[in-house]
């Protein structure tokens, strides 16, 4: 694949924080193309060289912005079955901070939904190792199961901190992470009955 040219790459940019801050003053569902190439200012005929759609620039918009978070929650899930997770864990937040509009919009947008799904499911898949390598011979709870359930308390632990105002510091929130999704959902799965006894 050719390296983009960096005025592509401007544009792209300008379009897709022009979107951001029109999401942020009304409903997603409202939002049109000139709006948003007035805000970036950009020719209306500009935006349909690098998109076909606003659905599109917005998949486009939170794909890169998810892929920082997924580094991080990378770092998490090779340490979480042996390490305390604390300090991590509020790194994710850390993160969520810096970018907190991209993520009220991932949460909040309606237009979201489908790339919050696949987040969540990417997010999932990132902790299944280790929650398989805690899993035992016909545990009740399958690795899955438990992969899915962290990644869905994730997500959620996120958006009540950005609905409340985020009043709790990033590393509270890291702890609270590791104890109340992390450190309660190994915890069970490493014991949870078996099935047949």
């Amino acid at each position: 694949m050719g390296k983009i040219d960096p005025r592509v790459k401007r544009t792209r940019r300008l379009l897709g924080n022009a979107l951001v801050s029109l999401i942020l003053e009304k409903a997603y569902e409202q939002i049109t193309i000139k709006e948003i190439t007035d805000r970036a200012e950009v020719a209306y005929i500009t935006f349909f060289r690098h998109y076909d759609s606003i659905d599109e620039l917005l998949m486009q918009v939170l794909g890169n912005g998810m892929t920082a978070l997924r580094v991080e929650i990378e770092k998490l899930a090779a340490q979480s079955a042996e390490h305390p997770i604390d300090a991590e864990g509020s790194l994710i937040f850390e993160h969520v901070a810096l970018n907190h509009e991209l993520f009220q919009i991932l949460l909040e947008s309606s237009g979201a939904a489908p790339i919050r799904k696949q987040v969540q499911a990417e997010i999932a898949q990132l902790f299944l190792q280790t929650c398989d390598l805690l899993h035992r011979e016909g545990c009740l709870i399958p690795g899955q199961v438990a992969a899915n359930h962290i990644a869905a308390s994730l997500l959620a632990l996120i958006e009540y901190w950005l609905v409340t105002g985020m009043p709790y510091s990033t590393e509270q929130m890291g702890r609270i992470y590791g104890q109340m999704i992390n450190g309660a959902t190994v915890t069970a799965v490493q014991n949870a009955e078996v099935i047949g006894n």
